[in-house]
């Protein structure tokens, strides 16, 4: 067999398409959902996946959703499905959910989902056997514009032979919601009982009233990560901002939707989806607080810098004598931070000020407030003399001169606070400029629109402002 072939799509991906004028209050609208668990492969059958597709499918009718069900269906079975699905959705319009379980692979770069038939022989077959994910989301995005949910559980184990390669990144933006059933590259599991860890948790959360999307994917992330030991971390991706429950709480009716929190962006804000993945991570940018507590009990504080990084966020962590850094991706109103252990953190946030992060063991919590904004864009490089404005972690505040000067990649800087002088070396990227001056962590600033530098030291427990001088 070729290569290609154990490319395991092990994924659950969520496209969640929104326009300006699908309401907060989701719970109005009709509901509904193609299920399909696919298991009776000749070539490599499953254990679970039809399990999976009528448990997720009961998770739903009780969730408010009208559900087609299919199990074990070939090819022309599934386009019956997805024609149904988009016909419905064409005639009702509201939300509309496809859920599958079962093979899938990565083939040309196109994510396909394998009906039940005979073993394909090599790529061509392949790609004519099977279905592809793009055309079940394009069918129900031209079906009506609404709130679209896509859910994967594929490939748990790939029977196909090959070489082993990893399922690329699937990029998000303002109207697609990502979210693998395991991290890119690795192995989800089938499951020792009656349905794989991803589905078990999936229909859990959704059986549960008032969870947020977010909220849902968080406690089936969270319920994988501690089931299987950390062997399964699903991974999430979106920056779709929009209010949608499955379930309202019991005898509130369908209008018990949480209130519209302020969201970081809206559609239509800005230009488009580019436009609001934009605005919403500049929002997040600037320099916050962080105070955690470790797994072992143990308190701690610290700086954290938020800077962009295409459509993710760029996390900085200096915590002690320790620097740690990690990638966020959006997942609605929460950020998947992997920061290199293997195990994410999980912050959730609703006006870009503050964020409440959980390690996915449930070990460990950090909250993040902001105490500096930056700007979005390139500004003109720190340099020449400030006034300085600072406050002590006693709370004593102090006043003086900084000159900070350039050279090469480096920033020489010496501030005189009063009749005492201090000198360091700092680092500027991202409009962040960190200052090693002999303590145990640096100063950290961002540069502001307006030229101003406002930082914290002392592992945020010091501040201070610096302004340009004329």
């Amino acid at each position: 067999m070729n290569a290609f072939l154990r490319w395991c799509l092990t994924v659950l991906f969520a496209a969640a398409t929104i326009s300006a004028n699908v309401r907060a209050d989701d719970g109005h609208q009709p509901r509904t959902a193609l299920v399909i668990g696919n298991a009776a492969y000749s070539y490599g059958p499953l254990a679970n996946s039809v399990n999976d597709a009528v448990d997720m499918a009961a998770a739903l009718s009780d969730a408010g959703f009208d559900v087609i069900l299919k199990t074990d269906a070939d090819q022309a079975e599934m386009k019956v499905g997805i024609d149904a699905l988009a016909r419905a959705l064409k005639e009702r319009g509201g939300v509309g959910l496809f859920y599958f379980a079962g093979h899938g692979v990565q083939v040309r770069g196109e994510n396909v989902l394998l009906p039940i038939g005979p073993a394909p022989g090599g790529e061509d077959e392949l790609m004519q056997q099977s279905i592809a994910v793009s055309d079940a989301v394009d069918a129900m995005a031209a079906a009506r514009d609404g709130l679209t949910i896509v859910i994967l559980d594929a490939c748990r184990n790939n029977p196909l032979t090959g070489a082993v390669s990893g399922l690329s990144r699937i990029d998000s933006n303002a109207n697609l919601f990502v979210s693998y059933s395991t991290a890119p590259g690795a192995v989800a599991l089938d499951g020792e009982g009656d349905n794989s860890p991803y589905t078990k948790h999936l229909a859990a959360a959704i059986g549960t009233p008032a969870l947020t999307l977010e909220e849902t994917f968080k406690r089936t992330l969270k319920g994988v990560y501690q089931e299987t030991g950390g062997l399964q971390t699903p991974w999430m991706s979106s920056t779709f901002f929009g209010n949608f429950v499955f379930r309202a709480l019991p005898g509130a009716g369908a209008s018990a939707v949480p209130a519209d929190p302020v969201a970081l962006t809206r559609p239509g804000v800005s230009e488009g989806a580019a436009g609001a993945v934009r605005e919403s991570v500049s929002r997040l940018m600037g320099v916050y607080r962080a105070e955690g507590i470790n797994p072992n009990g143990s308190r701690y504080h610290g700086i954290v810098a938020l800077t962009p990084e295409g459509d993710r966020v760029r996390f900085t962590w200096w915590i002690g004598k320790d620097t740690f850094t990690g990638l966020g991706e959006f997942a609605g109103r929460m950020l998947v931070v992997d920061w290199g252990e293997n195990h994410p953190v999980v912050y959730s946030f609703n006006d870009g000020v503050a964020l409440d992060g959980e390690w996915a063991d449930g070990t460990a919590t950090e909250s993040l407030q902001r105490f500096s904004g930056m700007s979005a864009e390139a500004q003109i490089r720190p340099g020449g003399r400030y006034t300085v404005e600072g406050r002590n972690p006693d709370g004593s505040s102090y006043t003086g001169t900084v000159d900070i000067r350039q050279q090469g990649d480096s920033y020489h800087v010496a501030w005189q606070v009063g009749s005492s002088f201090y000198r360091g070396a700092g680092r500027f990227a991202g409009n962040v400029l960190a200052v090693e001056w002999g303590e145990d962590t640096p100063v950290v600033y961002a540069l502001g629109r307006d030229g101003r530098l406002e930082g914290l030291w002392a592992g945020g427990l010091g501040e201070e402002i610096l302004t340009p001088t004329p």
